[in-house]
C-alpha cells in the first residue's frame, strides 16, 4: 500500500494515529502501487454544543415599532443600524471562535474507525488575515472555511454495511462534493474536471480532504447519492442548525426586546430567504383564532374593536396569522428557550421534515443528473 502525505492534509499530520501507518503488512513494491490511504478514527461525540461565550449571543434587534418605521429599508442597511453587528462581524473577532462546531443529532449510528481514500479535516484559515482576504471567495468557499463538517461522517457513513471490501472515500469528502456540484450548478464531468484542474483543483482537493493524485470517478459520487438514505441528509441539516443555535446565530426564543425568554421563534430550515407577503388584516391575531369556531373568541372585539364573529373557517382564511400557517408546513420549527445548564438543550430532538425541505429538493436535482 502507497503510503505517503498528500497535498491535502496539512503538514503536522503524519504525526496523527489517523494516517495509515507503514506497519500494514504489506511488501513495498506493493505499497508503491496502491493508494494512499488513511485511517479515519471513531468519532467521538462531544455532546450537545454549548458557547455561551460566542459573541453572535449579544445581537439584538429592533422593536416592533423600530421595524414598522424601517420597512422601506433595505436588509443590508438594517443590519448596519443593528446594535453590535458592526463590531461582531468583523474578522479578528469571528476567527477567534473558529471552527463553528456543529451538533450530532441523536440515534446516530456509531462511527467506527475505517481505512478511506480520503480524508476531510477542519483547516484552520491560515491564509485569511483580515476581511480583505475575504474579497473573491463565495459562500461555498467561505463556509469550508468557517464550519467544520467533521459531525456529519456518522450521518453519511451509515450507508457502509460493514468494514469489507475496498477502502472508500470518506462520506464527509463526496457530501461537500455534493453541495459544491449543487452551489455551483454543475454537473457530475464538471465537478470531476475542477477536481482536476491545476488551477483549481489543489485547492478544492485541500478543504474536501481528497488527494489530489486519487479523485473519485463520476460513478463514485452517484452511486454514493444514491445510497444515500433522503432522511440523513435531512439529519445533516439539523446537525448545521444545532450548531447555528449553539452560538447564537439561528436564535432560539423572541428577540423582540420585551418579550419573555419562554416565548418561542418560528424558523424556516430551508435555508432560503422570502419576502413575506402576509398582510395581516387584525392587530389582535393570537393562536385562538383559528381554534374550532366553536371555540373561537374574539379578542378584539373585547378590545371594543368591531372584530369579527369568528364563526367559520373562512376567517381562518382571511386571517392568514403567519406562525400558525407556518404550523402546516414541516419546513418550520417552533423552539422554546431553556437553560440547557438546568433543564437540558431542548433543540436535541431530531428535527427532520418529512421530504419537503430545499435540501430534498435539492438531491432530487442532484439524482436526476445521473
Amino acid at each position: 500500500m502507497r503510503l505517503r502525505q498528500p497535498g491535502c492534509v496539512p503538514a503536522d499530520a503524519s504525526t496523527e494515529p489517523c494516517l495509515a501507518a507503514a506497519e500494514t503488512g504489506f511488501p513495498s513494491a506493493a505499497r508503491e502501487e496502491a493508494v494512499v490511504s488513511f485511517l479515519i478514527p471513531a468519532y467521538d461525540d462531544p455532546g450537545p454544543v454549548y458557547v455561551p461565550e460566542s459573541p453572535f449571543h449579544r445581537l439584538t434587534t429592533f422593536s416592533r415599532s423600530e421595524l414598522a418605521n424601517t420597512r422601506n429599508i433595505s436588509a443590508e442597511d438594517r443590519r448596519l443600524l443593528t446594535e453590535h453587528f458592526v463590531s461582531i462581524f468583523q474578522w479578528d473577532v469571528v476567527c477567534l471562535h473558529l471552527p463553528i462546531r456543529l451538533e450530532l443529532p441523536p440515534g446516530v449510528r456509531y462511527w467506527r474507525p475505517r481505512i478511506c481514500r480520503s480524508y476531510y479535516q477542519w483547516i484552520p484559515p491560515d491564509d485569511i488575515q483580515s476581511a480583505d482576504d475575504l474579497i473573491g471567495l463565495d459562500n461555498f468557499d467561505l463556509v469550508l472555511r468557517l464550519v467544520d463538517f467533521t459531525p456529519w461522517r456518522p450521518i453519511l457513513g451509515q450507508r457502509f454495511s460493514s468494514n469489507f471490501g475496498p477502502p472508500p472515500f470518506d462520506p464527509v469528502s463526496i457530501g461537500l462534493s455534493w453541495l459544491l456540484v449543487r452551489w455551483r450548478d454543475w454537473k457530475w464531468p464538471t465537478l470531476v474536471t475542477e477536481l482536476h484542474s491545476q488551477e483549481r483543483g489543489l485547492g478544492y482537493c485541500r478543504l474536501l480532504g481528497f488527494d489530489p493524485d486519487d479523485l473519485p470517478a463520476e460513478s463514485t459520487f452517484r452511486m454514493a447519492l444514491k445510497n444515500t438514505d433522503l432522511a440523513w441528509l435531512s439529519l445533516c441539516e439539523d446537525s448545521l442548525n444545532l450548531g447555528l443555535m449553539a452560538y447564537g446565530i439561528i436564535p432560539t426564543s423572541s428577540t423582540f426586546p420585551g418579550d419573555p425568554p419562554d416565548r418561542g421563534v418560528s424558523l424556516a430550515t430551508d435555508s432560503q430567504l422570502l419576502e413575506a407577503r402576509s398582510r395581516m388584516r387584525c392587530r389582535f391575531q393570537r393562536p385562538d383564532c383559528f381554534l374550532p369556531p366553536a371555540q373561537r373568541n374574539c379578542a378584539a372585539k373585547k378590545a371594543g374593536k368591531k372584530g369579527c364573529d369568528c364563526d367559520t373557517d373562512a376567517c381562518a382564511r382571511h386571517c392568514r396569522c403567519l406562525c400558525v400557517l407556518h404550523r402546516l408546513r414541516s419546513t418550520c420549527l417552533f423552539p422554546q428557550h431553556t437553560d440547557r445548564r438546568q433543564n437540558g438543550w431542548p433543540h436535541r430532538r431530531q428535527l427532520q421534515s418529512a421530504r419537503q425541505t430545499s435540501l430534498w429538493l435539492q438531491v432530487q436535482g442532484l439524482q436526476r443528473r445521473r
